[in-house]
C-alpha cells in the first residue's frame, strides 16, 4: 500500500533557505562581537567651577551616569546633568552615550548624542556633547569636564554621591 505525502509548500522551502542564510551571515557578527571593557556608573551633586569653564559657568549640578564601554570604542548608556535654578546657565542636558575614548592622563571621555533643554521652558534643542571623567571617586575627589559648544561649558567636583568604573 502506497501512502501519499502532501506537497511541501514552495513558500516553506523559501523561509527554510531565509532563516540558513540569516544564520550563516550573522554568524561571523557575532564571532567578532566586540566585548565589555568597563562598565561606568554614579550620581549625585556636583558645585562647577567657573574658572575652569570656558563660558564662566558656574553653580550646583545634578547628574547620573551610567556607560558599558566596549573593546570597539563603542558604548551604550545615558547621561543625564541638570544645572539647578540659581545656576549661571540652568537647564537639563541629557542622551545617549554612543562611544568612548581612554586618554593617555586616564581619563574617560564619552561621547553622548542627546538634547538639551533650557530652564524655564526652553524648547529640546539637539546636541551632541561630551563628558570627560578626569577623577572616579566620592565628594570632593570624583572631578568630570561637560564640552558643549567647542568648549568645555562644566568643570564639576561632586559635592555628594560617587562615579566608579568597573572593568570587565
Amino acid at each position: 500500500m502506497k501512502v501519499a505525502r502532501a506537497a511541501m509548500p514552495a513558500s516553506f522551502g523559501l523561509f527554510v533557505l531565509a532563516v540558513l542564510t540569516a544564520v550563516l551571515f550573522a554568524y561571523p557578527a557575532t564571532a567578532n562581537a566586540a566585548s565589555v571593557v568597563a562598565t561606568i556608573n554614579g550620581g549625585g551633586t556636583a558645585i562647577m567651577d567657573p574658572n575652569r569653564s570656558d563660558f564662566g559657568l558656574a553653580g550646583t549640578t545634578s547628574f547620573g551616569i551610567h556607560a558599558t564601554l566596549y573593546s570597539d570604542g563603542t558604548a551604550r548608556g545615558h547621561i543625564n546633568c541638570v544645572d539647578q535654578v540659581g545656576s549661571t546657565s540652568p537647564g537639563n542636558i541629557f542622551g545617549e552615550v554612543t562611544s568612548w575614548e581612554g586618554n593617555l592622563d586616564g581619563s574617560i571621555t564619552l561621547n553622548v548624542v542627546g538634547k538639551l533643554v533650557g530652564f524655564p521652558g526652553g524648547h529640546p534643542q539637539d546636541v551632541s556633547f561630551s563628558v570627560t571623567i578626569l577623577r572616579f571617586g566620592g565628594a570632593g575627589v570624583g572631578q568630570w569636564t561637560l564640552s558643549v559648544f567647542g568648549g568645555t561649558a562644566c568643570f564639576e567636583t561632586l559635592l555628594s554621591g560617587q562615579v566608579v568604573m568597573r572593568r570587565s
